[in-house]
């Protein structure tokens, strides 16, 4: 197969351009920064960059498969231009993408899948959420991923099948919300906010990545959250990263009023609440390799 992945030297888009190029596909990478642009046999780098709308067409080349992975990362102080520019530069690519595909005759694509996250549902709901739950969070971040997601109807339009890809809570050592929390817990600094009992819906990057391409093997359409077995709350998590590293939990929980001070909105980042199925994804046969929370913890503390 030949896939076209954006986003393609992010944390999840690397490991999907290793894994396809080790098992002998043919992957095209769309970036904005030339300085990425190492082409091998199996993986060719191609210019693009939504803010502008321009994009080599050469990308799309008998292309069965897009992964689109593209947008401003999240995790940053939201002023209001990098608010703009985390939902402009998702509905760009998107449009960016349609627009490339509809004036290019030289490729095949079967199937989009585009990213997402869980962070469209609803915080405290106090349920275990599926893909059918019909209620999004008015917040900034619900927002920005139901425009997200609707951005790709028009990559329906052109007769593609879609997969949207919700993903939860990412652990790896390579950046991201463990790396940020092992730390300071190594030094007994770790804790929770509030009574600690909201939900973290969390996932192993290798698993992220191996159910990612198990959509695209299987042309899996629809909605996929893309999140662990096993969602666990706040309070557990961060006992059982404690433990593992040999340490306690001394400070006391930070107050929930002292997060929602924070400016922009931005307290959505730490007091998120999302409880989520991944029941789907497991119908249709894929299998985790880390889906007990102690055994992902233990693997990515292993690597340290």
């Amino acid at each position: 197969m030949r896939f076209l992945i954006t986003g393609g030297t992010g944390l999840i888009g690397k490991q999907i351009v290793r894994l396809l190029e080790k098992r002998g596909d043919e992957v095209h990478v769309l970036s904005r920064g030339k300085k990425y642009f190492k082409n091998s046999n199996k993986v060719k780098f191609f210019h693009w960059d939504p803010e502008v709308g321009s994009i080599d067409l050469n990308s799309l080349d008998g292309v069965d498969t897009v992964i689109n992975l593209a947008g401003t990362p999240i995790a940053q102080f939201w002023t209001n231009k990098i608010k703009r520019s985390i939902l402009n530069s998702r509905i760009n690519s998107v449009k960016l993408l349609t627009d490339a595909v509809n004036n290019h005759n030289r490729n095949n694509i079967k199937l989009f899948l585009n990213a997402s996250a869980i962070g469209i549902y609803p915080s405290n709901s106090g349920l275990l959420i599926d893909e059918s739950f019909e209620y999004k969070s008015e917040s900034f971040l619900g927002n920005v991923v139901d425009s997200w997601e609707k951005s790709t109807e028009s990559i329906k339009d052109l007769k593609i099948k879609t997969s949207i890809l919700r993903i939860g809570l990412v652990l790896s050592n390579e950046s991201g919300f463990f790396k940020s929390i092992c730390f300071p817990t190594r030094f007994y600094l770790g804790c929770w906010f509030g009574d600690g009992n909201n939900y973290y819906s969390w996932i192993h990057l290798d698993d992220l990545v191996s159910s990612i391409i198990y959509i695209a093997d299987k042309n899996l359409t629809g909605k996929f959250n893309l999140v662990s077995p096993e969602p666990v709350t706040s309070k557990f998590f961060m006992k059982k990263l404690a433990f593992l590293l040999e340490k306690k939990i001394v400070l006391p929980s930070i107050p929930v009023k002292i997060i929602k001070c924070l400016p922009s909105g931005m307290s959505e980042l730490f007091l998120f609440d999302q409880k989520v199925s991944c029941d789907k994804l497991l119908k249709n046969g894929f299998t985790f390799k880390y889906g007990n929370l102690e055994i992902a913890l233990k693997n990515l503390l292993n690597k340290l």
